[in-house]
C-alpha cells in the first residue's frame, strides 16, 4: 500500500494532535482556528495537526471546504479522561499507518532501529525525499516515545509497548487524504 506524503505525520506533539478533536468539539473547524487553539500555531501548523488527527482517525477533513469534523471515534475521544485518551491513542498508533509499520519493524528488531531505519520505513510507505523522511521519522519516533510504545537507548529505538501476537493485523487505509501544497 502506498501512502501520500500527507499520510506521514509532521505534527511533532502527539498530545496537541489529540487536542485537535477538542478544538473541533469547541467549534474550531479550520486550520487557522485550530492552530490558534493549540497555542500560537499558524494556519500551516494547524493544517499539519489536522492532517495528523486525520491519520490517527480522530477527524475527517473536507477537501471542498478545508474544514474538519470529528469522526465517531473522535467524538468519543473528546469525552474520555486523560488515561483513557492515552490508551486510545496507543491503540490508534498500533492500528494505523505509518506508525503501524514502524511498530511492526521495531517488534522484529531486537537490536532496535536507528532514526535512519525509521526514515527508510517511511520512504517505503510514501514517496518522501530523504530530508523529508528524516523530519517525519523524528515526528513518528516522538509520538511512539511520548505515548510509551517505544524508548531510546544508545541512539536506538526499541519497542516497549504491549505484547501482541505478530504480525499486527492488517488495517484499512487511513481516511481520505487532504494535502494542499504538500
Amino acid at each position: 500500500m502506498m501512502l501520500t506524503t500527507a499520510d506521514i505525520p509532521q505534527a511533532d506533539v502527539l498530545w496537541d494532535v489529540a487536542r485537535v478533536a477538542e478544538a473541533i468539539a469547541r467549534g474550531r473547524m479550520t486550520a487557522e482556528e485550530i492552530g490558534a487553539y493549540l497555542g500560537a500555531k499558524g494556519q500551516r501548523q494547524g493544517l499539519y495537526y489536522m492532517q495528523a488527527a486525520r491519520i490517527i482517525g480522530l477527524i475527517e477533513i473536507s477537501e471542498q471546504t478545508e474544514t474538519a469534523q470529528l469522526t465517531k471515534f473522535g467524538l468519543a475521544f473528546t469525552r474520555y479522561n486523560r488515561a483513557d485518551q492515552r490508551s486510545a491513542l496507543r491503540r490508534q498508533l498500533l492500528r494505523y499507518e505509518p506508525t503501524r509499520s514502524v511498530i511492526a519493524a521495531l517488534r522484529n528488531a531486537p537490536e532496535g532501529l536507528s532514526r535512519n531505519d525509521v526514515a527508510r520505513i517511511l520512504q517505503q510507505l510514501a514517496p518522501l525525499a530523504e530530508s523529508t523522511a528524516q523530519r517525519r521519522a523524528s515526528t513518528v519516533t516522538a509520538w511512539l516515545t511520548e505515548i510509551g510504545l517505544a524508548d531510546w537507548r544508545d541512539d536506538r529505538l526499541y519497542y516497549c509497548g504491549p505484547s501482541l501476537p505478530l504480525p499486527l493485523p492488517a488495517t484499512p487505509h487511513n481516511s481520505a487524504s487532504f494535502a494542499p501544497g504538500v
